[in-house]
């Protein structure tokens, strides 16, 4: 538990530092380019975005929960993802033409061509940072991630203040690619990892067929309404309902990203040893609830605010969307856990029936409601997302036992936490005469109210969040006296 504590912390730091940075970098975007500038980035890294997670091929995640690792097995994982990135740039360049074409906007293809570029330099950091990843070597991990952040945002705002435009984006991902890969081979010099081999090849294929075709289902679902929205209402449609997403994924790339890296390698440890999953999924959903229902109920609040902060005045159509968006995504607390879980169990295929079954109708509502505007779309998650957590229920409940009154048990005193969270910022929001468009001093109140909330929500309920607390802070402020030896 020591181990997985210390890989938490700095899996949370490392998250940390980057979403401050990229929260930097989403102020300063925001202020250089227009909606339509963002929208045209916006739909390049949707097909950036979908290309990458198919060369991913699930072949990091194949390190990290292979029983047994043998070196000729990560020689064949780098050969595999080598080629299949070589082919997807190509492809990439080849159809940027036509991409662009779909979406009528010329400069959607340049920053394709562009893109492809990272393609080139990735797979040769990819294994390397999942054995680091393997060991819970996250204090390495953060390390290069912080860099990588800091790359991107220096050259991504460098070039927009410049004049440069939506491509700005796309060369800080390059730069930041050229970061991480340089970055693990030096902090992993362990270079016999670059000799191509095809041995054991099947074996790696058939579990990066499954891996890839569930991420890629749900990146296609997640990117979905920029590609229709692109398509129906023009460019500026999306880049405001992408960034209204992009707000409300604040808390989950703050905490829910900070725990992922983590969460694979120690079920699969887990699982290893004949534990029981059952108890480190309530655990772990009481725990992630008990932060992500506080912090997104807030920002359905504060949505007013918290758009002016970051985005600036030109974005003034994005709070509505917040709202909803937010409150439609605290139904999907525990789905961070989800896969993982079920490959940790050696059920990977699971995932993707899963995802068959719950992205279909889903995508046909988010097309149905696109035709009737930005609202719609955003309200069709109410819908959506607790209908696909209750799929990835069934799925978990078959693979470890889980009884879905275990779970609303392990959510009752994130559900207090929540309420009592809410209490201050409420009053502050009935009383100040103007309703959610809150001033600087009516938010820093508000504010204040909510973490006040919070600590007396987890010591009246005695929430399990407390001990974790406790543990973390005696693991941080422990003395480290010299080393002692027992005496000969």
């Amino acid at each position: 538990m020591s181990v997985i504590r210390r890989s938490v912390i700095a899996s949370v730091a490392d998250k940390y530092a980057t979403q401050v940075i990229s929260v930097v970098t989403l102020a300063a975007m925001s202020r250089i380019l227009t909606p339509a500038e963002t929208g045209i980035y916006l739909l390049a890294s949707t097909v950036i975005l979908l290309l990458e997670n198919l060369r991913l091929f699930g072949t990091g995640i194949f390190i990290v929960q292979e029983k047994t690792l043998a070196p000729q097995t990560v020689r064949t994982v780098f050969t595999i993802t080598l080629l299949i990135s070589l082919s997807l740039a190509g492809a990439m360049v080849a159809a940027s033409d036509v991409i662009a074409g779909f979406f009528h906007e010329p400069q959607v293809g340049r920053l394709l061509v562009i893109a492809s570029l990272s393609f080139v330099i990735a797979p040769f950091g990819g294994p390397l940072l999942a054995l680091m990843q393997r060991d819970l070597s996250f204090t390495r991990l953060a390390v290069l991630n912080v860099a990588m952040a800091l790359v991107n945002a220096g050259v991504t705002i460098t070039l927009g203040a410049m004049g440069w435009g939506p491509v700005s984006y796309v060369w800080g991902i390059v730069a930041a690619g050229a970061v991480l890969a340089s970055g693990a081979m030096l902090l992993r010099p362990e270079f016999w990892v670059f000799r191509p081999s095809l041995q054991g090849a099947r074996r790696i294929l058939s579990f990066g067929a499954v891996s890839s075709s569930v991420t890629v289902l749900n990146m296609a679902y997640e990117m979905l309404p920029r590609l229709a929205l692109g398509r129906m209402l023009g460019v500026d449609a999306v880049g405001i309902y992408a960034r209204a997403v992009t707000v409300c994924q604040l808390p989950d790339r703050a905490l829910v990203s900070a725990l992922q890296p983590v969460v694979l390698p120690a079920m699969a440890m887990h699982s290893r040893q004949g534990g029981d999953l059952r108890v480190s999924y309530l655990r772990g959903h009481a725990l992630m609830s008990a932060i992500q229902w506080p912090t997104l109920m807030m920002l359905a609040l504060l949505a007013n605010p918290v758009v002016a902060i970051l985005l600036g005045a030109q974005w003034s159509e994005t709070p509505p969307l917040v709202r909803i968006i937010a409150t439609a995504t605290m139904a999907l607390a525990p789905a961070f856990m989800t896969f993982p879980l079920l490959v940790s169990v050696g059920r990977i295929r699971d995932t993707f029936w899963a995802s068959l079954i719950c992205l279909p109708p889903s995508v046909l509502a988010i097309i149905v409601a696109a035709q009737m505007g930005l609202t719609a779309v955003a309200a069709s998650l109410l819908v959506i997302a607790p209908f696909q957590m209750f799929v990835a229920l069934l799925f978990i409940r078959r693979a470890i036992g889980l009884e879905f009154g275990q779970l609303w048990v392990a959510s009752l005193r994130s559900i207090g936490v929540t309420a009592a969270t809410a209490v201050l910022p409420l009053a502050v929001i009935a009383t100040s005469g103007r309703g959610f468009d809150l001033g600087m001093g009516q938010t820093a109140v508000a504010v204040a109210g909510a973490a006040i909330g919070w600590l007396a929500g987890i010591m009246l309920t005695d929430h399990p969040i407390r001990s974790e607390i406790m543990a973390v802070w005696r693991m941080i402020a422990r003395p480290r006296g010299p080393a002692t030896h027992p005496a000969e």
